[in-house]
């Protein structure tokens, strides 16, 4: 019996982990539709800028973009608010079974407890919290439907967002921690490409930020640091203390037009 206790809490830590990974996965959704209505309104808001300075040739080109703002806007909101409901179910549902571990361990029949432990073990590998994934569907960002036509305007017909470069990837394996300091490498999109998939970069920005958590996903809530203006592919974070277990690091390029998305966050472990 000590043996099925044993085991049944380490059941009960995992559970409670991924309780809380799944709270701050929730969190992370309902930020990020948070942050699609403003960054929907405020490419549309953009567009509408620039279509006020076209003449009545622009009307039907101008219906094209909007539509593609707002399908791109549902296309997202939809994923999200499947991963929110189905986020929802799978947090109820662990809670559920982390309660109903907490009580088995109050059992004293053996039988009983046997019986109950192994009826936790099935719900543990049939559970919707271990099935789900725990990363946002879409993000809010919209920088692909950034507009500037002042150039455009002669040719209305060739109209459309400006490319934006892709997210570049951080090399962990070229990452240098030293001396208060963490050297951040990285690569842009595509093989050899120097324009990232979205025009010629003209310079990368990297954001950092402290935590004691192994995963990006729940660092989330801290300020993120920002270094502007990196014209090489990789920078030295100076400054810092190491009062952390890690340093959550992510990039992103930027060419005369906007800045695409950024890299996927990675943690630097720096003790």
């Amino acid at each position: 019996m000590d043996t099925q206790k044993e085991a049944l809490r380490r059941i009960i830590s995992t559970l409670a982990n991924k309780n809380e990974e799944l709270q701050t996965f929730l969190e992370t959704v309902d930020t990020t539709l948070s942050g699609l209505q403003e960054e929907s309104s405020k490419v549309t808001s953009d567009l509408e800028a620039e279509l006020e300075q076209l003449s009545s040739a622009l009307d039907e080109k101008g219906a094209e973009l909007r539509g593609a703002i707002k399908e791109e806007a549902q296309r997202k909101e939809v994923q999200l608010q499947k991963q929110l409901s189905e986020g929802r179910v799978a947090m109820m549902s662990c809670e559920e079974l982390l309660d109903f571990a907490n009580q088995t361990l109050t059992i004293t029949n053996e039988e009983e407890f046997l019986k109950a432990a192994k009826q936790i073990k099935e719900r543990v590998t049939m559970a919707p919290a271990f099935r789900l994934t725990t990363r946002p569907a879409a993000s809010s960002s919209f920088s692909e439907f950034t507009v500037d036509f002042s150039v455009e305007r002669a040719g209305l017909q060739r109209l459309h967002f400006l490319p934006v470069p892709a997210a570049p990837q951080v090399d962990p394996s070229c990452c240098v921690v030293c001396d208060n300091t963490v050297m951040v490498a990285w690569q842009p999109a595509g093989e050899g490409g120097a324009d990232g998939g979205g025009g010629r970069i003209e310079r990368y920005e990297v954001e950092y930020r402290k935590t004691n958590q192994e995963s990006p996903l729940r660092a989330a809530g801290a300020c993120w640091e920002k270094i502007h203006d990196i014209t090489d592919t990789q920078v030295t974070i100076t400054g810092l203390k190491f009062d952390s277990h890690f340093v959550v690091v992510r990039v992103r390029a930027r060419n005369k037009a906007a800045a695409g998305e950024f890299s996927e966050p990675v943690a630097i472990e720096t003790t």
